[in-house]
């Protein structure tokens, strides 16, 4: 990586993608216009959006919960802020390949934002014709049209396929067989983390001209699976050196401290990094996140932008249990495709109950 990088923001795209392309539990996967993420339950979303940014911004999220005999279900956003015109929302119908799927579910028409719901058989109809060509689009009486891509929809349908084991089996998808789906990944629980609150504030404040500084930096940079995400800490270039910013102590228990300090900053994202360690500070670090935004009462926040005007966001946060930090939501926002300001969907990874 090249010194520049940290100014010019392309290490905060790869720590970024590293927050929701490569969580333990859960996985994320995109092929041309369409994308899907399996979270840790085993449950798939799979998100469609138009080919291009364009004035008729949309999306399909389809949703599958692993186990035997589960149903597709469908959600839908188009877009209508762009439109010189008013958008008639009621006589929408979906169309696949030119054929009338019929009128579709609203739920929302908020004059920028039109969202709702398919019948089950609109979404059996877009399915039979997931493998081959297909053209996807809402029409309205004014013949005002949103269409979806279908590039992309065979790879990341067989992906969920793949995902809940269902390949072979009567239930599959794409590639469906014999089989019956006694074999299929089953649902999980959704994990419980029991959340202890502490206080944020800092009771140390290790300033980077301080001489302990540079053996504090060293234990929290060997700690790091990748070290690119925070090498301002240890880097003598001049650059890196005059972006340091203190590193803060706060208390966690009587022999635990969380550690942070500012680790990368890109042209609209930046990171710090969170490591648990010993009161005494002697090591080994515990890396939480090199790719935090903020830090609340016991909770880590990471929010990062896709792009810079906002269309789509990482979302993960880690929540302190008294004895370590558990991650506790991952997700990611949907393609940055123009849609809405903050994105549109939660495709998650990690999915959990925080009491």
């Amino acid at each position: 990586m090249q010194k520049t990088s940290f100014y010019l923001g392309l290490l905060p795209f790869s720590v970024l993608f590293s927050v929701f392309a490569y969580a333990e539990n859960g996985i994320y996967f995109s092929h041309q216009d369409w994308e899907i993420a399996c979270d840790n339950v085993g449950t798939c979303q799979a998100a469609g959006y138009q080919a291009n940014d364009g004035d008729m911004p949309a999306s399909i999220l389809l949703t599958r919960k692993a186990g035997a005999k589960q149903a597709v279900t469908a959600e839908f956003v188009l877009s209508t802020y762009e439109q010189h015109a008013p958008v008639e929302a009621k006589s929408l119908k979906l169309y696949s390949n030119n054929i009338d799927l019929g009128q579709v579910n609203l739920d929302s028409d908020d004059g920028e934002l039109i969202t709702g719901k398919l019948s089950s058989k609109q979404v059996q109809a877009l399915l039979a014709n997931s493998q081959q060509k297909q053209n996807i689009q809402f029409k309205n009486a004014e013949q005002q049209q949103w269409q979806i891509s279908d590039l992309g929809m065979t790879a990341v349908l067989l992906k969920m396929d793949d995902v809940q084991k269902r390949v072979g089996t009567t239930g599959a998808l794409i590639k469906k067989g014999t089989a019956s789906e006694q074999n299929v990944l089953k649902a999980k629980a959704l994990p419980i983390i029991h959340y202890v609150k502490i206080d944020p504030k800092p009771i140390r404040r290790i300033q980077p001209e301080q001489p302990e500084y540079k053996k504090l930096a060293q234990i929290l940079f060997k700690s790091l699976k990748d070290p690119e995400s925070c090498e301002v800490i240890v880097d003598g270039d001049q650059w890196h050196t005059d972006a340091r910013e203190p590193i803060d102590i706060a208390r966690l228990t009587a022999d635990k401290v969380l550690v942070s300090t500012f680790c990368w900053r890109g042209a609209y994202n930046e990171g710090y990094g969170y490591w648990v360690m010993n009161k005494n500070l002697t090591g080994p670090a515990e890396n939480v996140t090199t790719a935090a935004s903020d830090f609340d009462q016991g909770i880590i926040y990471s929010s990062q932008k896709g792009r810079g005007i906002g269309d789509c966001w990482s979302i993960a946060q880690w929540v302190w249990n008294g004895q370590k930090f558990v991650q506790s939501e991952d997700f990611w926002t949907g393609m940055c495709k123009g849609i809405a300001a903050g994105g549109v969907w939660e495709l998650k990874q990690i999915s959990t109950i925080v009491k």
